[in-house]
């Protein structure tokens, strides 16, 4: 079934020169069977950018989505598509971290990733899981705590996002969740500045200093959550924020379309989940 709806093509540019839409659609928390219609619906309205991670366990059902996009749709092409995907933190030995890619790219069906982070600047140890597709347990406990792997740097583990993109199997790199430091012994240690930092980011965490550190190395910021955080998890949220509605009922708009502006004012690109 083919679709007149126009796409939306504001983007930013990266630091090297490759572009991402400033807005995007998440696929954390996906009920199941649940993703992919929101893929499918969201690439008839005219969203291109699909926000993945192998954390969220359900690249197969966002594969399947792309898979019906190729067969259905005949304006449909690979390259108008971006896709974001992540490094879990069981994955950041640079062996584990080229076998993840790989199942990443083999469960979404395609051959090449637009971006691919470093989802958390933590390191849990890699135990052996025969079943996980990866061969390791996504969240490896004893005792109730996480095992983590203290011999491994970060640096190892950029190093090996930089190898990954050089042999052309994603197109950028970043990191999701880093502060300045963090980023900052990458840049020293390899001398490659990421081009992306996902993390969340709204009105009511605004993390200024984050923000203009990244703007000073030219690292794009993506806003995961920018309507808030999970509130049934202590986050706070900005829809139903009697600011937010003042400027909203202010204007003639709603808190959504406030929101977005707040982010796109800001430089950022947005990513909202598939529900609210």
């Amino acid at each position: 079934m083919s679709t007149s709806i126009p796409t939306n093509k504001r983007t930013a540019v990266l630091n090297n020169g490759n572009q991402i839409p400033i807005i995007g659609l998440g696929t954390y928390l996906s009920k199941p069977n649940e993703v992919r219609d929101a893929v499918l619906a969201g690439w008839r309205c005219g969203m291109r950018h699909f926000d993945c991670a192998q954390f969220y366990q359900n690249e197969k059902e966002i594969g399947s989505a792309i898979e019906t996009l190729r067969k259905e749709e005949p304006a449909f092409k690979r390259e108008d598509l971006f896709i974001t995907s992540k490094a879990w933190n069981s994955h950041h030995r640079p062996e584990n971290l080229k076998k993840a890619l790989d199942q990443t790219l083999k469960d979404l069906g395609t051959d090449y990733l637009d971006l691919y982070l470093i989802h958390w600047p933590v390191n849990f140890a890699a135990v052996g899981d025969a079943k996980s597709d990866t061969g390791v347990k996504l969240e490896p406990s004893e005792g109730g705590n996480m095992l983590l792997d203290r011999q491994l740097s970060l640096t190892a583990t950029w190093e090996a996002m930089i190898e990954v993109q050089k042999a052309g199997k994603v197109k950028s790199i970043g990191v999701s969740n880093f502060s300045p430091a963090h980023i900052q012994k990458l840049i020293d240690e390899t001398g490659v500045v990421p081009a992306v930092n996902q993390v969340e980011a709204h009105p009511l965490l605004i993390q200024q200093e984050l923000l203009d550190y990244c703007t000073s190395k030219g690292i794009h910021i993506t806003a995961y959550m920018p309507f808030g955080g999970d509130a049934a998890r202590g986050g706070a949220r900005v829809l139903g924020n009697p600011a937010v509605d003042n400027i909203a009922r202010k204007f003639g708009k709603d808190a959504g379309q406030v929101l977005g502006s707040w982010g796109i004012k800001a430089s950022i690109s947005l990513v909202s989940g598939t529900s609210l």
